[in-house]
């Protein structure tokens, strides 16, 4: 792969959430500028025990991973948000003292921004799952079983390393040729949940939760039949039948909510540590040119 391709790649690795939190940031802090409201001090108080918060307020994505895993906390208030935009504005105007996200997404912010910083140690964990429609309980036996030995592989052992080395730029992975000749199984790939799930215009759809399903599709003779897609166009498609299975960012801390809409849920293909982030700073900044 040429620079400039790798170059195009890194750049596009920014979800639309964080495009959206760039120019959000970026007007809270001219009008900030314009009003003069800048002034007031501003004392740093790290966290410094993640099991005990002190009634601290913790910003979570509304019905995201973090909003379930915090929701019974007695040491901590949270408050919900329907986007990072508003989120990283109420960390700015300290109407929070931090917010909760899964450390891939954590890095994506890492990347684009400062005076943010990731509490140690983590606060939990989420496993990352691929739904499927209620009739191929058949096929979800099979990816249980499936992952009983991806797990003891190397390839699992390498998949564990490159998760952990991620550097919120660039998706590393194997190239996985798809060998199945049998039946053909349809899947919602969903395209916004990069590292985990993505397609390149005219290339193989790729991510780490990708990986896992074309090794089992591999090794059980299935073929894969990608649809590029959003998460509630997966959910229904799965409801209606249009699709066999979904991939890409889906939470099994949803599991009780998604078998209730009588859909299956695989085991986790890998467990994901959940931080809080807290600012280290009073000023937030976006970098552009990682955005751009």
């Amino acid at each position: 792969m040429n620079n400039f391709r790798k170059d195009r790649k890194r750049k596009g690795r920014v979800s639309a959430r964080l495009r959206r939190l760039t120019v959000f940031v970026l007007t809270a802090a001219l009008l900030l500028s314009l009003s003069g409201c800048g002034s007031t001090e501003w004392e740093y108080h790290p966290i410094t025990d993640v099991n005990n918060l002190e009634g601290r307020r913790v910003a979570v994505n509304m019905a995201w991973e973090a909003d379930f895993l915090l929701s019974g906390r007695t040491d901590l208030t949270v408050v919900r948000y329907d986007s990072f935009a508003d989120i990283i504005l109420a960390l700015k105007y300290n109407k929070v003292d931090a917010f909760a996200v899964d450390t891939l997404v954590w890095k994506l912010f890492k990347i684009n921004s400062s005076g943010l910083s990731r509490v140690e140690p983590a606060c939990g964990t989420v496993g990352y799952s691929i739904y499927l429609k209620a009739d191929r309980e058949d096929i979800l036996q099979e990816f249980n079983e499936f992952l009983v030995g991806y797990r003891e592989s190397e390839e699992y052992a390498d998949h564990l390393r490159r998760l952990d080395e991620f550097d919120g730029y660039e998706y590393v992975g194997p190239e996985i040729p798809l060998t199945g000749t049998g039946e053909v199984l349809k899947v919602a790939l969903l395209t916004d949940g990069y590292p985990r799930s993505y397609a390149e215009p005219g290339e193989e759809p790729t991510g780490y939760d990708v990986e896992a399903l074309k090794y089992f599709a591999n090794e059980k003779n299935y073929q894969l039949d990608f649809s590029p897609t959003n998460y509630d166009d997966a959910i229904y498609g799965l409801q209606g039948g249009v699709y066999d299975l979904a991939v890409g960012y889906l939470s099994n801390i949803y599991q009780k909510e998604i078998e209730a809409v009588g859909l299956l849920v695989s085991d986790a293909m890998d467990v994901t540590p959940i931080y809080f982030v807290e600012k280290t700073k009073e000023d937030i900044s976006v970098d552009l040119d990682a955005v751009e």
